[in-house]
């Protein structure tokens, strides 16, 4: 029997999200999806490589598009809150 390649977990968990955004869904929704996501990946990688996958995956998504010229900030902001176990939404 062939060895499993490795498996890099936070890229599949990036991929399962990928399949979670919609771009005919509310931006708000698709925001908590990537804020829940990248919660739910916090121990799947350092810090700044779990940024920077889950922001290229709203670029790639539309999301950045849709959140316009806030875009940025708002995901650093989303995305910073969820690493540090934190709910920016208020619940």
């Amino acid at each position: 029997m062939m060895p499993m390649p490795p498996t890099d977990l936070l890229t599949q968990a990036v991929e399962i999200v990928r399949g979670e955004l919609n771009p005919s869904l509310p931006v708000s929704e698709n925001l908590r999806t990537i804020w829940a996501a990248a919660a739910a990946a916090r121990d799947l990688g350092a810090v700044d490589v779990i940024e920077t996958e889950f922001m290229a995956l709203a670029q790639e998504c539309g999301l950045y598009r849709e959140l316009g010229h806030h875009a940025e900030s708002t995901l650093h902001h989303i995305i910073r809150w969820a690493m540090l176990g934190q709910d920016p939404f208020g619940n």
